[in-house]
């Protein structure tokens, strides 16, 4: 007997929207380093909630049945052009919490949290690295399935100072 859920192996990226907030630094910059990315994922069964989850330190954590095929990995940002030991204020906002993908009628991801550090310093050249983890969910609708496709969803990661 096979399962339709374990056939489709799902390719789960996120697009991140980056969003600065600029008072006086008009060189200051964002580069993304590595877009967060939760994997290749395989839905045993939806009749119920499964999570997957991927901390700031890359840690990998899912239950109920979801399957991890192909490790993902945190979204990592690089910060330059700041002021030297510069206190800067970090968010990462939910823009959009379902997933969007090419394949319809397919179900979709809900983003459910997003996680970074509240604060970091630059370095003496004004530069600091920002690590983004975060949480997505299946639906649970029994009788959705999840398709052998690409899913994204778009979050903001605000810089204050």
């Amino acid at each position: 007997m096979t399962n339709k859920y374990f056939q489709n192996p799902i390719n789960c990226k996120l697009i991140v929207i980056l969003l600065l907030l600029f008072t006086s630094i008009a060189n200051a910059a964002v580069t993304e380093v590595e877009k967060l990315d939760f994997g290749t994922l395989a839905v045993l069964r939806n009749d119920s909630v499964s999570e997957i989850t991927i901390n700031l330190d890359n840690q990998i954590t899912f239950t109920n049945h979801i399957r991890v095929l192909v490790p993902g990995h945190r979204g990592e940002y690089l910060l330059s052009s700041y002021e030297p030991f510069k206190e800067l204020f970090i968010s990462a906002n939910i823009v959009q919490t379902e997933t969007s993908s090419p394949a319809t009628p397919s179900q979709q991801f809900t983003l459910i949290s997003l996680s970074s550090v509240p604060t970091i310093t630059t370095d003496a050249n004004g530069d600091a690295t920002v690590f983004v983890g975060g949480t997505i969910a299946s639906s649970g609708n029994a009788v959705g399935i999840y398709y052998d496709t690409a899913y994204t969803v778009i979050f903001e990661l605000s810089i204050n100072f």
